[in-house]
């Protein structure tokens, strides 16, 4: 490592450790009740993040409900990250066995943990149980954003800590199956997101631009080879490393998206609010049924090589187009609303889960 760099680290330490310096003992300060939200240590850009920070928002926004002080901490066992700059916000990222030792005697704690690092949160919990073991009232709620990652992390042994509950962000998952294999309460909790945080754009204003999702995929090469071999004169833009403001002006912009994540996701769902055609394949997991119907759903990849391109073609026209955005927004809307999930959320702060 260059001088250069190493000094660049240095001083980017220190200011992080003087600004938690700072932030902590305010978010300390004669605090009893302390609500946690675990979030990655990793400045990359990230739909589970954006979620988090939604979440700690809307609960400081419900304050008079659970009568808490809201933090941010950084996974235990991930870096040390200070504040994502890839979005904009004013959120600063606690460390979080600081935190709790200079609030002192705590009456409550609630500890969100992302779904993917429980096994790690419950060593980290075994390993610092003696400044945790004073908390009259320990939860520690499983935030569950992609069903898939809950594989092989074992939620119900969190029970020797304290209460333990799980909140899940799809509705397709949503449901007394998955509370029975998870083995604790679980509350439909669903995303902030609905329509009318977007400005919709009709076909006419739209670029002939398709955006891509970043998630790996084995087909992921031929298939936008063929899209690209097909359709010649479309942009394709896979998206990577971009600033959100940037994400959500091509979104604007774009009259396609494809995903090759888990299928109901921000590339999906972003680009058909903001009045685009998204297309994705069939994931029973995350999406509910009725978006097997869809005529840009399709029921696996090898149809989706088959069918894209000519789909593409078909409906790059205003009234074919507006015919097959419409029936996937209407699917969107009966899902997400703003205010639905903000009632959602008022609901599991005052322990009403939807399957207890």
């Amino acid at each position: 490592m260059s001088f250069r760099r190493t000094l660049g680290v240095f001083r980017h330490t220190v200011k992080r450790e003087v600004v938690r310096a700072v932030f902590t003992p305010a978010v300390a300060f004669r605090t009893k009740r302390l609500i946690v939200f675990l979030t990655p240590g990793y400045d990359s850009p990230s739909g589970g993040i954006l979620s988090i920070a939604a979440l700690y928002r809307e609960s400081i926004a419900v304050g008079d409900l659970h009568r808490a002080t809201v933090a941010l901490c950084t996974i235990p066992t991930q870096p040390p990250l200070l504040k994502y700059s890839w979005f904009e916000n004013r959120n600063y990222l606690l460390d979080l066995e600081t935190l709790i030792k200079q609030c002192g005697h705590l009456e409550y704690v609630l500890l969100h943990i992302p779904e993917y690092v429980v096994n790690p949160v419950s060593d980290w919990l075994t390993s610092n149980w003696s400044t945790l073991q004073n908390v009259k009232e320990l939860q520690l709620n499983v935030l569950v954003q992609n069903i898939d990652l809950v594989q092989g992390q074992n939620i119900a042994g969190l029970k020797r800590f304290g209460k333990v509950t799980c909140t899940t962000a799809h509705e397709a998952y949503s449901n007394s199956t998955t509370r029975e294999a998870l083995g604790v309460s679980l509350h439909r909790l669903s995303c902030c997101n609905g329509p009318e945080l977007y400005s919709l754009s009709e076909y006419e204003d739209k670029e002939p631009l398709l955006i891509v999702s970043p998630d790996d995929h084995p087909m992921k090469k031929e298939v936008l080879r063929e899209i690209e071999q097909s359709l010649p004169t479309l942009n394709i833009h896979v998206i990577k490393n971009l600033h959100y403001n940037d994400y959500v002006s091509l979104t604007r912009r774009a009259k396609w998206s494809l995903t090759f994540g888990e299928g109901l996701d921000g590339y999906f769902v972003d680009t058909v609010f903001n009045g685009g055609v998204a297309f994705a394949v069939f994931n029973e997991r995350f999406f509910t049924p009725g978006f097997a119907n869809l005529e840009t759903v399709y029921p696996s990849w090898d149809v989706l090589m088959t069918r894209m391109c000519d789909d593409l073609k078909r409906l790059d026209e205003p009234v074919a187009y507006k015919r097959c955005w419409k029936q996937t927004y209407d699917l969107l809307t009966d899902i997400y609303s703003t205010d639905r999930f903000r009632e959602n959320l008022r609901m599991f702060y005052r322990s009403e889960y939807t399957f207890p």
